[in-house]
């Protein structure tokens, strides 16, 4: 089998990145930008990794920040449509640079020391469409995704400033600069985004608060009076420069629980917001609700969610509720949901 020779710039590089194991067809795909949309979802979505995504960052030279696409933009994106479905592979990548780095010396993983390859069997996308997301057995995976949550708690123990490298945005693995007066060598913080204030569905409601986006969790590695190195020991998208340093995310043990537990059987409230402030959901996508403890709700409620005008023809679907405040929930759109789930759509008591 082919040996893959790697930089120490292995996430970050814009080419080289698992070159020698990728087969790309011939043609691209072009991708209208979305609100809401990262080169970072996107390589996800249609290259199945989202660390690929200085590739696509190469194929458009007229992106000169990364971290900013605009709705309309259109993107080309490498296609992988005519790649032949992978068999499961896991072996050791070798490194360039004999020795060990500095990070390595103190225990911690650098992108010189051999890296993991994993590559998972399944079936590759058709041309022009994103690969979907695979179904999640155990609900608590949910949260190696991020989570995030409607709340009027904005953290405030730190913020990002850049990679070391000087970008404004930084992946798995990667060394960044952190405002955190304070820290200590080995404390670790959770990485927040504000993606804004979430709307009230009525005009005479107030808002329930701001989306606050699970990004990343850090690790300090070294500190002084103005500044700290910390290490992304955690990604679940792209971390950027003013994002927020609080604490970890919290990370409850969720359960389907019956659909006649006391909260889920008489809730009844509504669609607010989604991941990212993204415009719909499907299956494996979060959603946010305006209801929350105060109505009952507990982790791992299972509810029903159909739309607000029922001439639509959208049948009733699912959710499962998990991450909950007083007053607002999260909750994943289940496999058992055969439409989208737009905002001001209705959720009450489970289907039985």
């Amino acid at each position: 089998m082919k040996k893959v020779i790697v930089t120490a710039v292995i996430i970050v590089s814009a080419c080289g990145v698992f070159g020698g194991r990728e087969i790309w067809a011939g043609n691209i795909n072009k991708h209208a930008v979305q609100k809401g949309d990262t080169l970072w979802d996107l390589s996800g979505g249609y290259l199945n990794n989202p660390l690929l995504w200085p590739k696509i960052w190469k194929l458009n030279p007229g992106i000169a920040n990364p971290n900013l696409i605009l709705p309309g933009q259109i993107v080309k994106i490498p296609s992988m449509a005519q790649a032949p479905a992978r068999e499961v592979i896991s072996e050791r990548v070798a490194p360039v640079e004999s020795g060990s780095s500095p990070l390595a010396r103190a225990g911690m993983a650098s992108s010189a020391e051999p890296l993991p390859l994993i590559m998972v069997k399944k079936d590759l996308p058709r041309t022009g469409e994103q690969a979907k997301k695979p179904q999640l057995t155990d609900p608590a995976q949910y949260y190696d995704r991020g989570i995030g949550m409607v709340t009027n708690d904005i953290p405030n123990g730190g913020r990002i400033l850049r990679t070391v490298r000087g970008w404004q945005g930084g992946a798995l693995g990667e060394t960044i600069l952190i405002s955190a007066p304070g820290a200590q060598v080995g404390q670790q913080f959770g990485v927040y985004r504000d993606m804004g204030k979430v709307e009230s569905l009525g005009y005479f409601s107030a808002s329930l608060g701001h989306l606050l986006a699970d990004i990343a969790i850090v690790e300090v590695v070294s500190s002084d009076a103005s500044k700290q190195q910390a290490i992304i020991r955690r990604a679940y998208a792209e971390v950027r420069t003013d994002d927020v340093l609080g604490p970890l995310p919290e990370r409850p043990t969720v359960s389907a629980r019956s659909s006649q537990a006391a909260g889920a059987a008489t809730v009844n409230g509504s669609v607010v917001a989604f991941h990212m402030m993204r415009q719909l959901a499907g299956p494996d996508d979060i959603v946010y609700l305006n209801i929350g403890a105060n109505q009952g709700l507990a982790t791992g409620d299972l509810l029903s969610v159909v739309g607000a005008d029922q001439t639509e023809g959208r049948n009733s679907g699912e959710i499962m509720i998990l991450r909950v405040s007083a007053t607002t929930a999260a909750a994943v759109v289940t496999q058992r949901s055969g439409h989208e789930v737009r905002r001001g759509d209705v959720v009450g008591p489970p289907v039985l």
